[in-house]
């Protein structure tokens, strides 16, 4: 039997139940109506009669003190016999006790000498018959109210005893199949929740009981083969990750080549251009036999041995991060107290003795006073400096050939340290503001793409990543394209 078809038959069955309830109420409400009908019928009666006995009993007073003719014995029996008359209506008794009545009025009333008078005993005598016939009356209209009472009485408490003994079995049938239905259909659904569990934690091998109702045993059917069609496509499913993961991590390893490679000729360009500007004005200096030309190329030589020192420390930074480890620095490397005005000096030098920035101008701005001698962060300073001068590079290129300044400024605020980079080039939209610091994204300010020295979008990357090594912060800011930019370092204070 389906599940539909057996709550069909159960609400017939509560609605039938109910039906019945409502016939044997309305059966016992009409016997009661009937019972109530008889009992007002017989009281309006017996009230006919109490109205009566008084109007008799006053004429039989007045008889036995007066007239035989007294006009207020004629208006009691008058009256008498008015209201006797609405008592018995058709009944049967009506001709003897009206006949008598109305004779005795019809001789009281005529002023006739033929006719004699009735006396006063005549006149009792029939007032008594009227008097003993109401209280006859009286007493079958008692009887009838009491065994009317006593009848409704009965039916009440028969009707009772039925509605109640009907309702009280509905109601536990009801509860019986209340809780039928309940067990029916939520040991089904535990059944299924149970399953889905059990495929939500990847358990797909289990499978449901199919025993049941119709509708409960479908569902456990096609949920037995949704699990079974799961389970395959898992297998399959695990198979292929496998496969992919494979290719994926030979993806990743030739991610980290083609990443080392782009940071590489990124960061080591940097040094590169400064080795080669340096030894062509060293080159251009011995050639012209000027007399500076050793103590010139003495110092060429020491910035291109240190630029070259530096290219070795990048390339071992970013083969420790393409491996996936921290660089372990050594005593050269580890944190120490650097001055930020001497980062700034050493790195304004190197840039200005570039060829193709010499028409460009470099602005560094003095620190405060109180500043001065307390501009020290803890760090490493060949990468602080590595940071600097990607930001003045970036900050040349975007400036003119003539007209371009790029300024540099450093001041205290609070406990943090800043390191300020500011330019009048071409400026920046805000597209390229939110984009400005990921890996790869690129669009170089005043350089077009065919150009040589278009980025590579690892330069802000990179720099943002050191920042972030030395706890600082970075942030670029521009008015618009043509209101330049400024880029401007966080870093926290030296104790």
């Amino acid at each position: 039997m389906t599940l539909a078809r057996r709550m069909s038959i159960a609400t017939a069955a509560l609605v039938l139940s109910l039906l019945v309830i409502g016939v044997a109420a309305i059966i016992g409400l009409r016997g009661l109506g009937r019972d109530v009908d008889v009992a007002l019928k017989e009281y309006e009666k017996l009230k006919a009669v109490y109205d009566i006995g008084p109007n008799l009993a006053r004429a039989r007073a007045m008889l036995e003190g007066g007239e035989p003719r007294d006009p207020r014995v004629f208006r009691e029996l008058q009256n008498a016999s008015i209201k006797l008359n609405i008592l018995l209506g058709d009944s049967e008794d009506q001709t003897d006790r009206q006949s008598a009545l109305r004779d005795l009025l019809h001789r009281i009333e005529i002023d006739d000498y033929d006719i004699i008078p009735p006396t006063i005993d005549e006149q009792a005598g029939v007032i008594n018959g009227v008097i003993s016939y109401l209280a006859r009356l009286g007493a079958q209209t008692n009887a009838v109210i009491a065994q009317t009472q006593q009848a409704a009485t009965a039916k009440r408490q028969t009707t009772i005893f039925i509605v109640t003994l009907l309702t009280a079995s509905v109601t536990l049938a009801a509860l019986g199949i209340a809780m039928w239905q309940y067990r029916s259909v939520m040991r089904p659904l535990g059944r299924l929740r149970r399953g889905v569990k059990t495929i939500a934690d990847g358990e797909f091998g289990n499978r449901l009981d199919t025993r049941g109702d119709r509708e409960f045993a479908e569902l456990a059917h096609d949920f037995n083969q949704m699990a079974g069609e799961l389970d395959e496509l898992y297998r399959d499913l695990e198979a292929k990750v496998a496969a992919k993961s494979k290719e994926l991590v030979r993806s990743e390893r030739l991610a980290s080549v083609g990443f080392l490679a782009a940071g590489v000729a990124h960061e080591i360009n940097n040094p590169l251009g400064i080795i080669s500007g340096y030894a062509e004005l060293s080159l251009r200096k011995l050639e012209k036999q000027s007399e500076d030309a050793s103590e010139h190329t003495t110092h060429s030589l020491q910035i291109i041995c240190e630029e070259a020192m530096r290219c070795k420390k990048i390339i071992q930074k970013l083969l420790s991060l393409v491996r996936g480890g921290s660089a372990a620095p050594d005593t050269e490397e580890a944190l120490q107290r650097v001055d930020l005005t001497h980062i700034v000096s050493d790195v304004a030098e190197i840039v200005q003795g570039l060829p193709r920035y010499r028409s460009r101008r470099i602005d560094v701005r003095k620190p405060r006073a109180e500043d001065a001698d307390r501009l020290h962060i803890m760090g490493q300073e060949n990468e602080l400096k590595q940071v600097l001068l990607n930001l003045v590079l970036n900050a040349l290129e975007a400036v003119d050939a003539r007209e371009g300044v790029v300024a540099i400024e450093t001041r205290r605020q609070g406990d943090r340290d800043i390191l300020e980079v500011a330019d009048n080039g071409k400026g920046m939209t805000q597209a390229t503001l939110d984009h400005i610091f990921e890996p790869f994204f690129t669009e170089k300010r005043g350089v077009p793409q065919s150009d040589e020295h278009h980025g590579t979008g690892l330069g802000l990357s990179i720099t943002h990543a050191i920042i972030q090594q030395h706890a600082g912060r970075i942030t670029a800011q521009s008015e618009g394209p043509g209101k330049g930019s400024t880029f401007t370092v966080e870093l926290p204070a030296a104790s």
